[in-house]
């Protein structure tokens, strides 16, 4: 699977001053993997193309971040549920080679989030923070961490950079520090990649970790590397 592609962010909350957090996380995780080639990013923000609604006022599909939340809401739990936002974006028309093309996408949502393929004898688990799916897309909502009182940029931050590696297969299922949870591989070591599932206090514990020590541990960081070496490569041939 091609690993060198366009990275094309979204949100659906208009200007914030949380947004640099995700132009860091990015520039973090770039760091880290010692990307050398400049990596193509486009920012599209609160996406609508001219065409976002038709003659009956309706959404049309796929022209605008608002459909992917509206098609992708359940409107009993008022939660977007994480697996039909990332199915529709890998199943997006702009994927096509004559338009543009395959890439990575990250949006990031204001609204609440659950996963409705993460069932236990309750149901759906009450919430979820970020989702990816390998190679191809992330989603993270906001909406658990940004609220919390004197760092939500940091906790912005620290999400997006778990999903931009969990997103570019890191870390890699062959380890035997990893653990595989709900089919999802995390980190075991003291990492940001480790499993996170209270809001906030594993935000907090991951953040002050990554302020601390650093957001990745050495295994993570060299399967980063090797993603990143390998894109390159990618990038260089004919």
């Amino acid at each position: 699977m091609k690993r060198f592609k366009p990275l094309n962010i979204l949100d659906n909350k208009g200007f914030w001053p949380e947004k640099a957090a995700i132009a860091d996380a990015i520039k973090e995780v770039l760091a880290l993997g010692g990307g050398r080639v400049p990596w193509p990013v486009r920012d599209y923000g609160r996406y609508r193309s001219p065409q976002w609604r038709d003659e009956k006022n309706n959404l049309v599909p796929w022209q605008s971040v608002d459909w992917y939340v509206f098609d992708s809401l359940d409107e009993e739990r008022m939660q977007v549920d994480a697996v039909r936002v990332l199915q529709n974006l890998l199943s997006e028309p702009w994927r096509d080679e004559r338009l543009i093309g395959e890439h990575y996408d990250l949006m990031v949502l204001q609204e609440d989030m659950y996963d409705s393929s993460l069932k236990g004898a309750a149901g759906p688990a009450p919430y979820v923070v970020g989702r990816a799916r390998a190679m191809a897309a992330a989603v993270v909502s906001t909406h658990r961490i940004e609220n919390i009182w004197g760092m939500p940029f940091s906790y912005v931050k620290t999400e997006v950079m778990r999903q931009l590696c969990f997103m570019f297969g890191i870390p890699s299922r062959s380890r035997e520090d990893v653990a595989v949870i709900d089919g999802s591989v995390y980190c075991r070591n003291v990492c940001i990649l480790r499993p996170a599932v209270q809001a906030p206090d594993d935000w907090t514990t991951l953040t002050v970790d990554r302020l601390r020590r650093g957001a990745l541990c050495e295994p993570c960081r060299q399967d980063l590397k090797e993603f990143f070496a390998g894109a390159e490569r990618e990038a260089a041939s004919p």
